[in-house]
């Protein structure tokens, strides 16, 4: 009986290696047609049609900044959007802000419609720069109730696919206290064989963290679906004081049993924390209200 096992001949072989260079050139092409070159280059926006190129650790001050402060205790929402495919995400957020100091997005694409809601709730918001699409950018965006008086921003290339994965770090200043509360907002890369690039996105912030002296929380879409990954997060973040909001009935996108959005905190105390159901985007928000440690 002849064997049926068949070899895939020298030329299939040499013409799959054709196809995926020409596909990578495909995908270089279109990074260097959309994506922000690198890091370097990276902008972050705001409503006021301000630009800034501040690159994680190193700060710049909001222009025009108000004196508004913070008060104890607060609510922020931490959620991925999904680019607003779901018809009902503007209805969904709308009924969601109503409660919410903060709002950290990610995957959010500045579209009138963000803009006419943040407009329309009071909100001011931040947006750095991932990739333009459409005439459409796309990033984190984190909105507030009250004007951060300093912000920076950083960028990191997905090795394969070489789309931007942006964060956010915005400060805001608190009622009666020389203390402020730093806001971080992720996008955590994704396609990667190890956590390494991760951590390495970490990097920034934990230099932040290492010099603020008030409250933090450090929120998104870690995209923690490995343990290895889970585990370089959770361990990177333990040691330098943070803790984890936890959920009594957690709705959070799970894959591979891991959930991929967190909210960690230090220098706070939760006071309520809610997992909602939602099918205005694939990933399901977090709302935690906080009070400010003594």
């Amino acid at each position: 009986m002849k064997s049926q096992l068949t070899f895939p001949s020298i030329n299939g072989i040499l013409k799959s290696i054709w196809v995926g260079f020409i596909l990578l050139m495909i995908t270089t092409s279109l990074a260097v047609a959309f994506y922000p070159k690198s890091p370097e280059h990276l902008t972050l926006l705001t409503q006021n049609q301000q630009t800034y190129q501040a690159n994680c650790p190193t700060l710049s001050a909001i222009k025009n900044s108000t004196h508004a402060t913070l008060t104890s205790p607060f609510t922020l929402l931490n959620w991925n959007i999904y680019k607003q495919q779901k018809k009902n995400w503007q209805n969904s957020l709308k009924a969601w802000a109503k409660n919410a100091d903060f709002i950290t997005l990610q995957e959010a694409k500045l579209s009138p419609e963000l803009i006419s809601f943040s407009k329309k709730n009071n909100l001011f918001y931040l947006q750095n720069y991932a990739f333009k699409h459409n005439n459409s950018i796309f990033g984190v965006n984190t909105l507030s109730k009250i004007t951060p008086f300093l912000v920076c921003g950083s960028a990191y290339s997905e090795p394969w696919i070489l789309v931007p994965k942006t964060g956010l770090a915005s400060y805001y200043a608190i009622k009666n206290s020389e203390d402020s509360l730093l806001i971080i907002n992720l996008h955590g890369v994704n396609f990667t064989f190890s956590e390494r690039p991760l951590i390495k996105q970490l990097k920034p912030y934990l230099a932040l963290i290492k010099t603020h002296q008030g409250p933090i929380i450090f929120s998104g879409d870690f995209n923690t679906w490995s343990e290895i990954r889970l585990i370089a997060v959770e361990q990177s973040l333990i040691k330098a004081g943070f803790s984890e909001a936890l959920f009594d009935d957690d709705q959070r996108l799970h894959i591979f049993g891991l959930p991929l959005d967190h909210i960690y905190f230090r220098g706070l105390k939760v006071i309520k924390a809610e997992s909602l159901t939602t099918d205005a985007s694939d990933h399901s928000p977090q709302v935690v209200m906080f009070a400010i440690a003594p």
